[in-house]
């Protein structure tokens, strides 16, 4: 049963989380307790057991969830398996960014936070220590955990273990009942004690207990992965080693047989495991690590000589050091200095067989002083060092791997120059590559191991080795900055031209990286300096994109092409100006580039600088007289993008260059309309000193006065009617300035064009004046500017509505007033015969009604369906109106056509 806590917010609110803990703290249950919430939201859930199934699974926009456990190994970090996610960056970033995806990691802490871990970057974004102060358990989520599993035993626990920070306090409560132990505050204080008396008590019950023990440790050599099939079938010999080993080390008849084991092993069903699928595991990783520890600690010997090739690998600990990471894991075993030896012929045994990566990927060999097996492998005869040297690797791993399974890859890409030193020695082929492409001298011109690459080169390797993707170790030394390697490998004269699949070469990295100094080296070499990539970046293109001026000055030097257009007609000069580098533009322009050149959407490096605001770097580019009025595929000019960007210095310079004041895009917007529509009353006074034509409109007949009306600009409306304009230019639905000003309730911008006598009655294309929507959004000082024009009161719309007809049916008692004061038709009615009394009887706008009557209207007139205003008062209860109707003796009798009688009684 499921208990939410704090984590579960953390995990809905991301679209990747990574929650990290201790074995036992809850994260494969959690991650899958969200992966229900997420199917139940309509995601499809996806177990990822390869990195590769995120890529293969992933559907753009389709709502998905992956659910990784145990990401990068169960114990330590796994290399391989972080090399393999390393891969998929890209494509992580892409599902990441689709809203549509979750991904849900789960990793024990220890392994997230190995230095390997750090670049795996996407994974680092969002983590949910489940331990942390902010979301580990609190003794109220305890509580309810532990009555959920223990029921009514939670009363039991001693409180100081509720309160106190109990790592995996989910998994205590889920594994007691499985404990034959009435001591419940004994085994939350000291679980694995419990477990450890209950071993050592089964294993001073004679042959009955350590059968189960055997059987345990059976468990623990195959890695918690224990086959059901294994007991089947005649005993081989391997097996019979086995068996006959642990029978010695559990103090049982060695000839004990398979099926004996099978049958003590199922007795512990439930207890210390289970059985799924055939294969038998321990109830949980957690109590796996303890068993692997107490073996570790009973029969070490028998766990170096038979245990599986991971297991050795990752838990064995030689000399524990503060500085290795790895040594402060729980459980982790200590090799005695007496079993080194054992251990060391444990390695070489895999070697031999072709485990190459449990070997040189072994976690010891990241400490020096373990790298005494070299001295154990130079006491092997001659024959079989040459033999190890050159083994390679055979077993096949559950998940695609890169390099690094070839001996002399993989020292090489760690650093181990001992090891590379031995291996050379051993006449091993310097260009072996790995299924990727990786040699040896790659490796180490990748990873910046000076010393690995100069013993290389020594054997004379082929320097122009790239891998799959045609990387040479040339060109990743440039774009890592490897300066000392790239000395190293120039000296061997590599083809310095050489491009990778992207034809990127490696002054192209050097050039986009900013790495001055490989620069220089490279150009020393002679390459081709215009070199493009295969969308057209040059070197040049990249260091001025970048601001790496040095690199510019270099390259310029050398003469590169300073006009060189990308695909997209991207010059470097178009790259500089827009990215606002000044000193880098004064360079380039020193070579007379053209600085007309423009992108393939009509885009110059005058028009993009001005769109930015780089006033610097505009003044530079108009000292080489460009052409100004030049315009990108829409038909903005460099002055229409200033102008709408609103940078005022860039206006006076373009300005002062004469540009078409009037030039406008393929809409029809001028300079003049965008500044007015956009608000930019500095822009709107430059550009209005230059002349313009101040009407002239957009495709929709809109003028720059009509956009400074539409949008309350009231200054730029004021300068505009400075100008001879014309003040009731509509547009194409015939709405006209005022219009507008009275439609948004500009008072101000009104008020300034009443004053330009404009024709106050012009109507939209729906016969709607400026009166008519005055009237109606009750922008009444507006209202009172119009009437003061004598507008036309009773001008109505295609539908009939008048002025004071929207007045009354809106309830704007003062607007009516004021309408009224103008003498209009009062009976004036819509196209469905309803009056401004009607709405205001219906409405129940009472004091509308008084004004209303005050005019002496027909009371008694009905609608086209035969209401009048006094059937509309009655029926919706408006008694004060119905009074004042019938003090005007209002016809009481009318029927409407569905005969409904007015019942005044009830209402007088």
């Amino acid at each position: 049963m499921f208990v939410s806590t704090r984590a579960m917010e953390c995990l809905q609110n991301n679209s990747c989380v990574t929650l990290t803990g201790p074995s036992g703290v809850g994260k494969s249950f959690i991650s899958r307790h969200i992966a229900l919430v997420l199917q139940k939201a309509g995601y499809n859930i996806i177990p990822v057991y390869s990195p590769t199934d995120i890529k293969t699974y992933y559907r753009p926009g389709k709502q998905t969830g992956f659910i990784v456990d145990d990401m990068c190994g169960k114990f330590i970090a796994n290399p391989k398996h972080v090399d393999n996610w390393k891969q998929l960056l890209p494509v992580m970033n892409t599902i990441i960014a689709d809203k549509c995806c979750k991904i849900i990691v789960s990793c024990r802490l220890q392994i997230y936070k190995d230095e390997k871990f750090k670049i795996l970057l996407p994974f680092k974004s969002c983590e949910c220590n489940l331990i942390s102060d902010k979301i580990c358990l609190t003794a109220e989520e305890k509580n309810i955990i532990a009555k959920t599993h223990i029921d009514t035993s939670v009363d039991n626990i001693d409180k100081n273990v509720l309160s106190q920070n109990s790592e995996f306090f989910p998994l205590l409560c889920s594994l007691y009942h499985g404990v034959d132990s009435g001591n419940l505050t004994e085994f939350f204080n000291d679980p694995f004690n419990v477990y450890k008396n209950e071993l050592d008590i089964l294993s001073r019950h004679g042959d009955e207990g350590n059968f189960k023990i055997s059987s345990l440790a059976m468990l623990v050599l195959f890695n918690n992965q224990l086959k059901e099939k294994w007991f089947q079938g005649k005993v081989s010999g391997e097996q019979l080693h086995i068996i006959e080993d642990i029978c010695v080390a559990c103090k049982i008849n060695r000839s004990t047989s398979k099926a004996q084991l099978k049958k003590e092993l199922d007795t512990l069903d439930g207890t210390f495991i289970f059985k799924q699928n055939g294969i038998y595991r321990s109830l949980h990783n957690k109590l796996f690590d303890f068993l692997t520890h107490y073996f570790g600690q009973t029969m070490i010997e028998c766990l170096i000589d038979h245990g599986d090739s991971d297991l050795v690998h990752e838990r064995f600990i030689w000399q524990k050091s503060s500085d290795d990471v790895n040594s402060n894991i729980d459980f982790i075993i200590e090799i005695p200095d007496d079993y080194l030896e054992l251990y060391l012929q444990r390695l070489i045994k895999d070697w031999s067989a072709g485990k190459v990566d449990a070997v040189l990927m072994n976690n010891n060999m990241n400490v020096s002083s373990f790298r005494q097996l070299l001295h154990y492998l130079k006491q092997l005869d001659q024959s079989q060092q040459v033999t190890l040297a050159n083994t390679k690797k055979t077993v096949i791993q559950k998940e695609n791997c890169a390099s690094g399974t070839i001996p002399l890859i993989k020292a090489c890409n760690d650093g181990y120059t001992d090891i590379v030193q031995w291996l050379l020695y051993n006449d091993v082929d310097v260009d072996l590559c790995g299924d990727d492409g990786w040699s040896p001298l790659y490796c180490a011109s990748n990873k910046g191991h000076t010393g690995i690459v100069k013993l290389l080169l020594e054997k004379n390797p082929n320097i122009d080795l790239c891998d799959n993707d045609g990387c040479s170790p040339l060109y990743r030394a440039c774009y890592l900055g490897h300066t000392d390697i790239v000395k190293l490998l120039l000296e061997k004269n590599p083809n310095v031209d050489l491009c990778d699949t992207y034809g990127c070469c490696p002054l192209y990295c050097a050039s986009q990286e900013g790495h001055t100094d490989i620069v220089k080296l490279l150009l020393e070499k002679d390459p081709n300096v215009d070199l493009c990539s295969n969308d057209g970046f040059s070197p040049l293109h990249l260091a001025s994109y970048e601001g790496h001026t040095d690199i510019v000055k270099l390259l310029l030097e050398t003469n590169s092409n300073v006009n060189l257009c990308d695909q997209d007609g991207f010059s470097p000069l178009y790259r500089a100006s827009y990215k606002g580098h000044t000193d880098i533009v004064e360079l380039l322009l020193e070579e007379n580039p053209n600085v007309d050149l423009y992108d393939i959407d009509g885009c110059n490096p005058l028009y993009c600088a001005s769109q930015e605001g780089h006033t610097d770097i505009v003044k530079l580019l108009l000292e080489k007289n460009p052409n100004v009025d030049l315009c990108d595929k829409n038909g903005r000019s460099s002055l229409y993008c200033a102008s709408y960007k609103g940078h005022t210095d860039l206006v006076k310079l373009l300005l002062e260059e004469n540009t078409n004041v009037d030039l406008c895009d393929k809409d029809g917007c001028s300079p003049l309309y965008c500044a007015s529509q956009e608000g930019h009353t500095d822009k709107v006074k430059l550009l209005l000193e230059k002349n313009p034509n101040v009407d002239l409109c957009d495709k929709n007949g809109c003028s720059p006065l009509y956009c400074a009306s539409q949008e309350g600009h009231c200054d730029i409306a004021k300068l505009l009617l400075e100008k001879d304009l014309n003040v009731d230019q509509c547009d194409k639905n015939g709405c006209s300035p005022l219009y507008c000003a009275r439609f948004e309730g500009h008072t101000d911008i009104a008020k300034l064009l009443i004053q330009r006598n404009p024709n106050v009655d012009i109507c939209d294309k729906n016969c709607c004046s400026p009166l008519f929507w005055a009237s109606l959004k009750r922008h009444t000082d507006i209202v009172k500017y119009l009437l003061e024009k004598n507008a036309n009161v009773d001008l109505c719309d295609k539908d009939g509505c008048s002025p004071l007809y929207w007045a009354s049916q809106e309830g704007h008692t003062d607007i009516v007033k004021l309408l009224l004061e103008k003498n209009p038709n009062v009976d004036l009615c819509d196209k469905n015969a309803r009056s401004p009394l009607y709405w205001a009887s219906y409405k129940g706008h009472t004091d509308i009604v008084k004004l209303l009557l005050e005019k002496d209207p027909n009371f008694d007139l009905c609608s086209n369906d035969g209401c009048s205003p006094l059937h509309l008062a009655s029926y919706q209860g408006h008694t004060e109106i119905v009074k004042l109707l019938l003090e005007k003796n209002s016809y009481v009798d009318l029927y409407d056509k569905n005969a409904i009688v007015h019942f005044i009684g009830q209402v007088i």
